[in-house]
């Protein structure tokens, strides 16, 4: 990467120690520093990472960049041998600031993921799609913001040909701020629902905050849309750069790329045939002048996705569209698609107590995504099914109209129990018997530990195979209730 001087230079910071030690990645846990690795001494709410400024160096770190106000309020610290300190303002923006200039220098072609629903997913799938013909690189789980961006980039290696990028967002302007360190080339969009609403109000300031990303794009990059989405349709038609739709009915836009024939297959997955428009365009090598040139391979390609329910579906759609536009032929996509791997805490299939299946979902949930978990869960399980859902997070003023609509949705869709898990998801259980659902079968907690001891009642009662679906927002922590339930 670069030289202890060259850093110091970048972040006009004050060096000590060598100034020719080389450092590539970077670290802000000491325990996870690599040799020669930079370490960033952040100020954390619980932590001062420069108090670990010893230990990184023990654990190959070759550089060590920390705030000049933090390292006055300590002795002297001594910088060993073949190593560098460099004193900042701030050691965040130390990082976004090198993390900027190393995605200037690496050259690599940036595509950046953003939507109310499925960011994480689809980066997997986007990272299976293109590494089956470049060298990428892509966030870790979903260090999506102002931290886990601008370190996803460091740790990028001199050989990435495509860096993919997941950005998440709390309020208007951040995904812009991402962007200005990013600089994207390609924008992809999974949809524009109401998750944020308790933060950004109305579902126009959700659209604004999204649609930052393609607002971000240089004028040769391109959209990825979900023609399904009603809100990126209406946002395209104002907007100048080239946009590239797959759907599955093409509700709001003909797709580019259409998914068509779903049908499940195996355990979890789902089976479906991914077609190219004629007309449809790709930006040619990702090292060419951006030039649009005919697609060759408009025949249908049979997908077999290892994740199930349409929401997947599309995804896998974006994500061979974004292939398509770096010139990775449907044929080679899908067979990365196959053979992806997700990130943790989605959609996790587990023999549980009973002969059950679990599907833990855990790391995050709206109304959108619980209704499409719900539809796999009916899909899979039949008639003999366990719902056990928590609160949903972030819905603002929709919040108690969103559980409900969730809990109509479990009634509609003929799941054989539920179990509510926090005050808020009593909603759920109100919108769930409203909609037909029989009391004796809804049960309503305001913990988890009654939650469990019911679900296993029930698994105990009910038929051997049921399909059991744990869902609710992060801060729910239901992955204690799957561990609770798991086989073993």
């Amino acid at each position: 990467m670069w030289d202890s001087q060259r850093i110091a230079d970048l972040l006009q910071g004050e060096l000590l120690g060598d100034f020719r030690v080389q450092a590539r990645g970077c670290a802000i846990d000491s325990r996870e520093v690599r040799e020669g690795n930079i370490f960033f001494a952040l100020l954390g709410e619980k932590v001062d990472g420069h108090d670990y400024i010893e230990g990184a160096w023990d654990k190959g770190a070759s550089v060590v960049i920390g705030e000049k106000e933090r390292l006055q309020l300590r002795q002297e610290v001594r910088v060993p041998e073949g190593k560098a300190l460099i004193q900042v303002g701030s050691g965040l923006i130390a990082m976004q600031t090198l993390a900027q200039a190393w995605r200037k220098e690496l050259g690599a072609k940036v595509v950046a993921i953003t939507g109310s629903n499925g960011k994480t997913t689809t980066k997997d799938m986007v990272a299976a799609v293109l590494g089956e013909k470049y060298c990428v690189h892509r966030n870790l789980e979903n260090q999506n913001n102002e931290l886990g961006l601008p370190m996803t980039i460091l740790n990028a290696t001199e050989n990435t040909e495509v860096l993919i990028l997941e950005m998440g967002m709390r309020g208007l302007g951040q995904i812009a701020f991402l962007c200005d360190i990013a600089h994207p080339d390609i924008g992809v969009i999974t949809n524009i629902g109401t998750t944020h609403m308790e933060l950004l109000g109305t579902q126009e300031n959700i659209a604004r905050a999204k649609w930052e990303l393609i607002e971000a794009l240089p004028e040769t990059g391109n959209a990825v849309l979900n023609g399904e989405d009603e809100w990126s349709v209406k946002l395209a038609k104002h907007d100048s750069h080239q946009a590239f739709f797959y759907g599955l009915e093409g509700k709001f836009h003909k797709p580019d790329l259409r998914g068509t024939d779903l049908t499940p297959f195996g355990t979890l997955g789902t089976r479906f045939q991914a077609e190219l428009e004629k007309n449809s365009f790709s930006s040619g090598s990702p090292l060419s002048s951006g030039k649009a040139v005919e697609r060759l391979d408009t025949l249908p390609v049979t997908v077999h996705l290892p994740l199930p329910g349409e929401h997947n579906v599309l995804d896998a759609l974006s994500a061979l569209s974004v292939g398509v536009l770096l010139n990775v032929p449907l044929q080679e996509g899908c067979k990365g698609l196959a053979a992806m791997e997700l990130s943790r805490m989605r959609l996790e299939l587990h023999p549980g107590i009973g002969n059950s299946t679990l599907i833990s979902d855990v790391y995050n949930a709206n109304p959108t995504s619980m209704k499409a978990s719900l539809e796999v869960l009916r899909e899979r399980g039949g008639v003999s099914t366990l719902a056990i859902l928590g609160e949903m997070y972030e819905l603002g003023e929709a919040s108690r109209e969103g559980h409900y609509e969730v809990g109509q949705a479990v009634a509609d869709l003929g799941i054989s129990e539920l179990i509510t898990v926090g005050i808020l998801a009593e909603e759920i259980a109100r919108g769930a018997q409203e909609k037909g659902l029989s009391l004796q079968r809804i049960h309503s907690f305001p913990d988890r530990e009654g939650a469990i001891k019911k679900a296993q009642e029930i698994l105990a009662g009910l038929n051997q195979g049921t399909w059991v679906l744990i869902k609710a927002s992060r801060g729910m922590k239901m992955e204690e209730v799957t561990r609770a339930l798991r086989k073993g």
